[in-house]
């Protein structure tokens, strides 16, 4: 089957089209082609090159792609499916699939062509951990939760004091303000049981998936959301930072929220003991919880409308 897949540039769009396709691959034979949108205003946005009565599937991400994809099934044959990842604002009813969180399920009037899955779509792993390996990741600035650097660093000390004896990998992002990014560097350059990866200066190109899929205990910061699912979708413990929410609810909170409510994840309980002093534990999650599988189960449902 031939495939375009239409692009915006967004890491975690993107990365969720890139698992999908991977998944489908593995019972579909794809011949992938790739087009990046350019320009972003609305009725300038084009890709190049694309052959006519070509391809069977064309697929993307974002309010950016989706308009796309309708404009270049009109040059496609009559059978060419649309799959659109993240809910359409507009001409839902004309994507022939739309694979979306289950939590965007009231935007829909009928569901006959929706395919909703829990957080992201990312890589399942089963591998075994190893004992040995723990991990730390740190997002930073964003529109739902208070990033607290000095709250962060504490939780942070406090999970490495409790995993001394294991090797711990922290990883920044590209969010992570560069004061908190250059105290870890400094304070731990010198611990040999302290691996600090740094987005901007990773010369060692060391994988935070395989470090994840390595990790019997990993630490995420709650505004993390896609890495928050990729920890749920691989063996170990995930433990979510102690973040207080800004004014006003949001879906990632609400999905937080959630998901602690539910004992699907685990977090940093900071209990004040007196004004100015508390004390930190870890809370886990249920021991009974499947290794999340949303990536399995879309492709699944995918393959059988096609």
């Amino acid at each position: 089957m031939n495939v375009l897949w239409v692009k915006d540039n967004n890491i975690g769009h993107e990365k969720q089209v890139d698992v999908l396709l991977k998944e489908l691959s593995k019972k579909l034979n794809l011949k992938i082609d790739s087009r990046i949108v350019k320009n972003s205003f609305p009725f300038q946005k084009k890709i190049d090159n694309v052959k006519s009565n070509y391809y069977d599937i064309l697929i993307g991400a974002g309010h950016k792609t989706h308009s796309i994809l309708l404009k270049n099934k009109k040059n496609q044959k009559k059978t060419t499916k649309v799959i659109a990842i993240l809910s359409p604002t507009f001409y839902k009813s004309k994507f022939d699939i739309i694979c979306t969180p289950s939590h965007d399920k009231h935007k829909f009037n009928s569901k006959d062509n929706v395919i909703f899955y829990e957080g992201s779509l990312v890589t399942v792993s089963l591998k075994e951990t190893r004992e040995d390996v723990v991990m730390i990741a740190i997002g930073g600035k964003n529109k739902h939760y208070i990033f607290d650097q000095d709250h962060i660093y504490g939780q942070m000390e406090y999970f490495l004091s409790i995993n001394s004896n294991k090797h711990c990998y922290i990883f920044n992002s590209r969010r992570t303000p560069r004061e908190i990014s250059k105290k870890i560097s400094s304070q731990y350059k010198d611990n040999e049981r302290i691996t600090f990866v740094d987005f901007y200066d990773n010369r060692s190109n060391i994988s935070i998936e395989e470090i994840m899929h390595q990790s019997q205990s990993k630490l995420i910061t709650r505004d993390s959301v896609n890495m928050v699912y990729e920890s749920l979708s691989c063996k170990g413990d995930t433990y979510l930072f102690n973040m207080h929410a800004k004014r006003g609810s949001t879906k990632v909170v609400e999905n937080i929220n959630m998901l602690i409510k539910n004992r699907k994840i685990g977090f940093v309980d900071c209990s004040e003991l007196t004004k100015g002093f508390s004390k930190m534990k870890l809370e886990k999650q249920n021991i009974h919880n499947d290794v999340f599988a949303e990536v399995e189960k879309v492709a699944y449902e995918i393959q059988n409308k096609l």
